[in-house]
């Protein structure tokens, strides 16, 4: 009850950007997330800081945005209605998403953790709260005129369930287990690998991508590989390595020779 609300936002501040700037400028802007999931996670997860996380982070966004900049060089671009309202739309989702993988990490068990919850029952209940909070929402915006239904046909609605059910719903049972198993920042970042897949599938596809598309794949698969670097389990085995020698001295202390004549004289 307490995500469904952030999930929500999050989705909608997204999409409504969409109506107000750019494709590019939504892109750029929404890559910030994985900054500030991991901004959110020192200060509530307690996730350990290194200069390694900050800078692969960071070649994860910059590796997004060069991709971005070279599509939008060479496709139109829908004009922009009001670009300060949809920039800060997308930087409010990207901060919104933060909050709701945070607490997907906080509130649910971890996998090592007692009373493991089922994730397919979390995303069944995150759906329906989200319909018993916003239905009655969109039924007065419907009734006001403001945002009206409109209806669909059958291929429609084939391509509403099958989009829902591969997009939505396998995507996202996926990308919650992978928070729980690892980290919320390596969760976010590893959203960001379908830039260099993507590259992938347009060269196999006869559709070579320029060279920023390379440039910017190769920056993201760096920042991912260098998220997923365990510096910390590395210090810790120098650390044990080089207490090792100390730990066996005084296990097996060093006994010194005694004298026999010390002995007696001054017994």
């Amino acid at each position: 009850m307490l995500i469904s609300p952030f999930w929500f936002l999050a989705q909608l501040t997204f999409n409504l950007s969409l109506r107000y700037t750019t494709v590019t400028s939504n892109t750029i802007l929404s890559s910030t997330s994985s900054l500030f999931t991991f901004l959110v996670a020192l200060v509530f997860l307690g996730e350990t800081f290194t200069w390694l996380k900050l800078i692969s982070v960071l070649l994860c966004m910059g590796g997004t945005i060069i991709v971005s900049l070279a599509d939008s060089s060479s496709s139109v671009n829908a004009i922009a209605t009001n670009p300060r309202l949809g920039d800060f739309l997308s930087i409010v989702s990207a901060g919104l998403y933060a909050v709701y993988i945070t607490l997907i990490r906080k509130k649910l068990p971890d996998e090592k953790g007692q009373g493991q919850v089922s994730m397919a029952q979390f995303l069944g209940f995150l759906g329906l709260f989200n319909m018993l909070f916003f239905l009655p929402v969109a039924l007065v915006l419907n009734f006001a005129k403001l945002e009206q239904f409109h209806s669909l046909t059958w291929e429609q609605v084939g391509l509403v369930v099958g989009k829902g059910l591969i997009d939505n719903v396998l995507s996202d049972y996926l990308w919650a287990k992978a928070i729980l198993l690892t980290t919320t920042t390596v969760a976010t970042a590893g959203l960001t690998i379908q830039v260099p897949i993507a590259a992938i599938v347009d060269t196999l596809t006869g559709h070579a991508p320029h060279l920023l598309d390379y440039i910017g794949a190769a920056a993201v698969l760096a920042g991912f590989a260098g998220i997923n670097i365990p510096v910390g389990e590395s210090l810790q085995v120098v650390q044990q390595e080089q207490e090792t020698p100390i730990v066996s001295m005084v296990d097996d202390p060093v006994h010194l020779p005694t004298s026999t004549n010390a002995t007696d004289s001054i017994s």
